[in-house]
């Protein structure tokens, strides 16, 4: 039941773009995954989304 909550909700979609990211950066999503899991790293929101530069 964690999807039926805004905590299990965010989890699961930071999961999801974190696998993605890997991927799209080239990087193998099993093994940066065990790496964060095994090294007990915390991702927080400002970690796992990039800061987009603004002009003006």
């Amino acid at each position: 039941g964690t999807l039926r909550n805004d905590r299990g909700m965010f989890v699961h979609e930071t999961v999801l773009s974190l696998l993605a990211t890997w991927r799209q950066q080239g990087r193998n999503p099993y093994e940066e995954l065990r790496r964060v899991v095994s090294n007990n790293e915390v991702i927080s929101r400002a970690h796992a989304v990039p800061a987009v530069e603004t002009s003006g």
